[in-house]
């Protein structure tokens, strides 16, 4: 009988763990990727990395060196180093929070259209920084549109999945906690299965770090796609907005653990 129990409850704590992580999932997706209103925040947090300064310059030069005689006065290294240098500045950054609102849109499915990276703000600050003097060049640089168009196909978007997050979340809460509840009922060894429970979130924790914080950096330093640099970017910016879920997800399943050993 004992062993029959410990079986049910066993089934009933693994489906319970699922459910709780896919409600977990659901939480971090809907905090961090389908808050519209955030999105200005994660481009102002990606463009203090480097590496995304780099990155984003280069698919902008190379969108347009070719393309404007002018800018065959300047050397690449010098153009390049005053794109990334603007792109530090308050104003482009603001420039380009709009652009990461777009990337959001198109993510949840409310807008479909071609994204341009870059725009006014960014040839006016690039003028000024390569020639400062020269008002003839100057006034030249500030009409070359410095911009990338990223194709809507090259963005992954949920669209058809986003109106469900909020039911999704709301019933895998309710399933996995009245799951983990009836395995706790269920148990002979209660203070065993609760251990098992504190041990689930813990691991349940460390896998969304994994899923959306270290893999998203992993891929910032290993892509040498620009546009995959600037997702990635917004995807590491964002999960590091909400570590608060991470932690409480955490804290929760040590203080689970050690209640089952004290009790």
């Amino acid at each position: 009988m004992t062993f029959m129990r410990q079986r049910v409850a066993g089934v009933l704590l693994v489906l319970g763990l699922i459910l709780s992580w896919v409600c977990l999932t659901g939480v971090v997706v809907r905090q961090s990727l389908l808050l519209t209103a955030k999105a200005p925040v994660y481009a102002t947090t990606a463009l203090k990395n480097p590496v995304v300064r780099s990155a984003v310059s280069e698919v902008i030069i190379s969108s347009v060196q070719s393309k404007y005689p002018v800018l065959a006065e300047i050397s690449t290294a010098q153009l390049r180093a005053a794109v990334e240098q603007a792109l530090s500045e308050p104003a482009v950054a603001e420039e380009l929070g709009n652009v990461a609102l777009q990337l959001q849109l198109h993510f949840i499915g409310q807008s479909n259209g071609p994204i341009v990276i870059g725009g006014p703000g960014l040839s006016l600050a690039v003028a000024q920084i390569i020639a400062p003097g020269n008002q003839p060049l100057q006034q030249a640089i500030e009409k070359v549109p410095f911009s990338f168009t990223l194709s809507s196909s090259s963005i992954p978007s949920i669209g058809r999945y986003y109106r469900w997050i909020g039911t999704l979340i709301n019933s895998t809460f309710v399933g996995g906690l009245a799951l983990l509840a009836a395995s706790l009922l269920v148990s002979a060894k209660r203070n065993k299965t609760l251990r098992k429970i504190g041990i689930g979130f813990i691991g349940m924790s460390a896998l969304e770090v994994g899923l959306f914080w270290l893999l998203p950096h992993y891929m910032l330093s290993h892509l040498s796609n620009g546009s995959g640099v600037i997702i990635s970017a917004m995807l590491a910016a964002s999960a590091s907005s909400i570590a608060a879920i991470y932690l409480g997800v955490f804290v929760a399943g040590i203080a689970l653990t050690v209640v089952s050993l004290i009790f």
